[in-house]
């Protein structure tokens, strides 16, 4: 777990979301599992100012340190009445 502390330290910086218009989304909350070998859960709480369906925060991925993404997250609805709102991805490798 400790050779996993870099990447999750650059796991806290979100890809930019649902284009420009969007704004930035922040991550209040992480928590990462090991689910076998190199496959990991990730748990993610994010805050963002949806307002419906043309402005809101429609992803977040997992980030190595040489900016390969390792998973990706959809979110495929504004989350405008649940914020924070937490969303989990399973099955990320990482290398």
């Amino acid at each position: 777990m400790k050779r996993m502390l870099p990447i999750i330290a650059l796991f806290f910086i979100l890809m930019p979301f649902a284009g420009v218009l969007a704004g930035e989304a922040d991550v209040v909350q992480a928590a990462v599992k090991q689910t076998g070998e190199r496959t990991y859960r990730f748990d993610v709480t994010v805050a963002h100012a949806d307002t419906g369906w043309d402005h809101y925060a429609d992803k977040w991925d997992v980030v190595a340190l040489d900016s390969t993404i390792l998973g990706t997250r959809i979110l495929h609805h504004p989350h405008v009445d649940e914020q924070p709102f937490t969303r989990s991805l399973s099955g990320v490798k990482i290398p």
